[in-house]
């Protein structure tokens, strides 16, 4: 007896698109502004509690939706107002 594909329509899809990793160095209390702020617009990034620290800096991870790249750049250029972004990096997928 032949066995259905449950998964048949599902292997037809494209691939998803890669998501992009930032870097943003930034303190504890931070973190935890950006991800509220972040929550606000739903699926755009994901804030992570994992960091490395280099020197004196510490680094926060964020998985960035493809094609919110820019809009969460602009995002963390306007919470530099309220909290201590400072540099960011980018690893493209």
């Amino acid at each position: 007896m032949e066995r259905k594909d449950r998964f048949t329509k599902l292997r037809e899809l494209p691939a998803p698109r890669e998501v992009y990793t930032l870097w943003v160095e930034t303190n504890e209390a931070a973190v935890a502004f950006i991800e509220a702020v972040l929550l606000l617009e739903d699926h755009i990034a994901n804030v992570r509690r994992e960091f490395r620290k280099i020197g004196d800096h510490t680094w926060f991870k964020m998985f960035v939706t493809p094609g919110c790249l820019e809009e969460i750049l602009r995002i963390l250029e306007r919470l530099k107002r309220f909290v201590y972004v400072g540099a960011v990096q980018v690893e493209m997928p």
